[in-house]
Order: C-alpha cells, then sequence, then structure tokens
C-alpha cells in the first residue's frame, strides 16, 4: 500500500524523480524506489501520478554528431576489397552524417496563418521543430538533412508555397551544445543505420519505455538481436539516454534568447559565469531547454522555458550584466505547430557547460552514470 506523504516533501520528491527520470527514462521502480529511499508501493504510485502530471513521453535522446560513424560501418559491412569500398562506399559518404539547421522568418506585412503554414511545410521529413513567434521574428524551423542540398530544396519548396508573402530569412547550420528536439520516425527511417537499429530508435520514439518484446513484434525482429543493438548502441554512445518530455509543462512561457557575439574573446572572459549559474542545482526546474551554437551570424540561440514575465527580466538582466561582448534580445514563442520543445527537468550536472566547469576546476568532478 501506497505510504502517504507530506505534501511539501511529495513536491520535493517528484522533482527530485524527473530528474532521474530525464537521464535514465527507462528506470526500474525498483530503481526509484531506492533512489528516492521510498518503498516500492509508493514509488509506483508517485510514478505514475508524475508521468500524468507531467504528460511525460519518453523518447531516445540521440547524439546526431555520431550518425555517420554507424552509417559508415553499414554502408562499407561486407565490402572488403579496395575496389568495392571505392566503388560503392565513397560515393556515399557525402550523405553520411546529419546537419542540423535553423531558419528564422521575418515577414514584411502580413503573417501566413498557421494552416498556411503546415501547408507549406507539406508533411517534409526536414522539419522536425515549428513555432510561431513574437519579436524580431515571426517563424521558426529546425530542420535535419543529411547536407546542405537536401535542406536547401525543402526551403526552395517551402518559399514556393509562401510566395504570397514577403519575409527575410536568416538561415544557419548550428550546433547543439545542449539538450535536444525530439526526432521525427520519418527522419530516422532515411538513416543508413542497421535495420535494427532503427526498428529500435523508432519503437524507442513511439515509447521510450516501452518492453523489447513489444518493439520486436511491431516491427519483426528478433528481440534478443533488439536487446543487443540496445546495449551496443548506448555504450557507444549513438543513444546518448531514455529520456522524456513533458507535453503538460508547469512552465508556460517559452522563448528564445538570441546571443549575438560582437567580441568573442570578452564573451569567453565572461562566459564561465554564466554556465556557473546555469548548472546550479538550486533551481526547482530546468530554465534552458535548447542551446545551440550557430554559425552566421555568429552567436547563440539559448530555448528557455519560464514561469513568469519576472523570471525573463531576470535572466536577461543576468545575462546582460554577466555577458561581456554581446548583443542580447528576446524573442517570444507563441505557438509551436510541429514537434516538441523537449522540455525536461534535468540534471545540469550532465551538460557540456558543466563538464566545461570541471574542466577548468570550477565544479566538482561529475562520476557520470551515477544517480
Amino acid at each position: 500500500m501506497p505510504k502517504i506523504i507530506e505534501e511539501n516533501k511529495r513536491r520535493l520528491l517528484k522533482l527530485e524523480m524527473l530528474k532521474l527520470l530525464s537521464i535514465n527514462g527507462r528506470a526500474s521502480i525498483d530503481n526509484i524506489s531506492k533512489y528516492l529511499k521510498l518503498p516500492k508501493a509508493t514509488a509506483y504510485s508517485l510514478f505514475n501520478e508524475v508521468v500524468k502530471e507531467y504528460g511525460l513521453h519518453f523518447v531516445p535522446e540521440i547524439d546526431l554528431s555520431d550518425v555517420w560513424k554507424y552509417e559508415f560501418v553499414k554502408i562499407s559491412k561486407g565490402r572488403s576489397t579496395k575496389r568495392e569500398i571505392k566503388e560503392e562506399v565513397l560515393e556515399k559518404i557525402p550523405d553520411l552524417g546529419v546537419e542540423e539547421y535553423i531558419a528564422l522568418f521575418k515577414f514584411k506585412g502580413q503573417v501566413p496563418s498557421e494552416e498556411e503554414i503546415e501547408k507549406a511545410i507539406d508533411n517534409s521529413y526536414i522539419p522536425q521543430f515549428v513555432a510561431k513567434l513574437h519579436g524580431d521574428y515571426d517563424l521558426i524551423l529546425y530542420m535535419l538533412g543529411k547536407n546542405f542540398y537536401e535542406v536547401n530544396k525543402f526551403m526552395v519548396n517551402f518559399a514556393k508555397n509562401m510566395k504570397n508573402y514577403t519575409s527575410l530569412i536568416s538561415a544557419s547550420r548550428v550546433i547543439t551544445d545542449f539538450g535536444f528536439f525530439p526526432i521525427k520516425n520519418e527522419f530516422i527511417d532515411r538513416l543508413m543505420l542497421s535495420d535494427n537499429a532503427k526498428a529500435l530508435i523508432e519503437g524507442l520514439n513511439i515509447d521510450g519505455r516501452g518492453e523489447i518484446k513489444d518493439i520486436s513484434q511491431r516491427f519483426n525482429k528478433k528481440p534478443e538481436l533488439l536487446l543487443y543493438t540496445m546495449d551496443r548502441l548506448k555504450k557507444d554512445g549513438l543513444i546518448k539516454r531514455i529520456t522524456y518530455h513533458e507535453t503538460k509543462p508547469k512552465s508556460n512561457i517559452n522563448g528564445i534568447i538570441h546571443i549575438s557575439i560582437t567580441n568573442e574573446a570578452k564573451f569567453i572572459e565572461t562566459r564561465e559565469k554564466w554556465f556557473v549559474e546555469m548548472v546550479k542545482e538550486s533551481n526547482e526546474h530546468t530554465k534552458y531547454v535548447y542551446i545551440c551554437n550557430v554559425l552566421n551570424p555568429f552567436g547563440i540561440l539559448a530555448f528557455v522555458n519560464l514561469n513568469s514575465n519576472e523570471e525573463i527580466d531576470n535572466l536577461l538582466g543576468f545575462m546582460r550584466k554577466n555577458l561581456k561582448g554581446v548583443d542580447i534580445s528576446y524573442i517570444t514563442i507563441t505557438k509551436v505547430l510541429m514537434g516538441n520543445l523537449g522540455i525536461r527537468n534535468f540534471d545540469m550536472r550532465y551538460s557540456q557547460q558543466y563538464k566545461y566547469l570541471e574542466f577548468k576546476n570550477l565544479a566538482p568532478r561529475l562520476i557520470r552514470g551515477k544517480s
């Protein structure tokens, strides 16, 4: 029978559970109960309550930067001679890996309707996240492609479908620094991975806590091969973790902080203060959802999930006070049209920012793999 827990303690236990599940979304009830020091029945009841309350959807977080390695193994498998590799493999190398892009639109005059934007996308596998904005820009697209030409082809078609509107477009390749956007199965299916790897990732995308036997039945694969594939992909790092995103987050103000770097030397001198603030463990929820480096114009986009306008002002005030060599602006996300922001109560000790602080001896060493 579940143990009755005082309300304030219950809230703190939920937050701790969210952090645990963000790092290991497949944690068993037994492990959750040990981590929270609760009886199994209580842990199970609290788990179900958290999943329902926050609308947790469990998904794999993929290391997109490493996809090319697995694709190369797949296309070169069974080819042992130089001639075979040269003729059959080398021609495919330009299509290995995944490139990330973000396009920001500012429309002159009238802004297209949601229906027009969705129609212009035309069920493409390229865009993973699309949202309407208010501020310096009106629309944002986060896109994945095998190469620039694939993304450019989509952008040309998108522009043709929006021919009745005039816009200024800022499009750039980006490098993810923190967080993730859940990837659509339509894109995963186009990766040159083994059939078992694609089946596993797509199955986990549907339900990251799903039983391997259920995934094997859905995709007609042997469960023992999927178990082996899961172990290999996690050890090698292609699957960074099974985590979650909240479909019913408590914080309901979403925005993008645009950090334009005007003097990189000054920025590097001051970014440590930002990183230290970012990884403070006292925060009850993670403000930062996704952070990426933008190559053109040179800078950073930080997607945030906040509770109030006051919190926005405080966060921007801190940045403007402490970050030097930058221009900072805030853009409001008014409505998500495709995808999900990937909001989760992530333990920032597992972030790239924390690794940087460890390297600089500005934060205690963390033994990763332990909660």
